[in-house]
């Protein structure tokens, strides 16, 4: 009958004086580098930063007040026939609609997570 240490006589004489030695010392006194010791994927996980959506950021700023404001729309071009009246009325800036009304406040929020 041949055994495992007939065949591998430095292998296993090396493991069993790495074991006879670390077992005599105290488990608080021993070291173990940084590269033995297995680490979970949950303590390694990685916070990855969310892109803010450029045509939103373009289109829409932040008010001290938290609400989120748009500028004037529909005034470009195109609207030569149009009446003084309905041109400085589409010439104003806006705010987002809340909850209630549409929820763009939540869907600007999403893509400017920044702001």
């Amino acid at each position: 009958m041949l055994s495992f240490t007939f065949l591998r006589p430095r292998l296993l004489a090396g493991i069993s004086f790495i074991t006879s030695f670390t077992a005599a010392i105290p488990l608080g006194l021993r070291s173990i580098p940084q590269s033995a010791v297995l680490r979970s994927k949950s303590s390694s996980t990685k916070k990855y930063k969310i892109k803010t959506h450029k045509g939103a950021a373009a289109r829409w700023h932040k008010t001290k007040s938290g609400l989120f404001k748009h500028g004037p729309i529909g005034v470009n071009h195109g609207n030569s026939n149009w009446s003084n009246r309905i041109l400085a009325r589409t010439g104003r800036g806006g705010y987002a609609l809340g909850k209630g009304e549409g929820n763009h406040i939540g869907r600007i929020k999403k893509l400017m997570p920044y702001a």
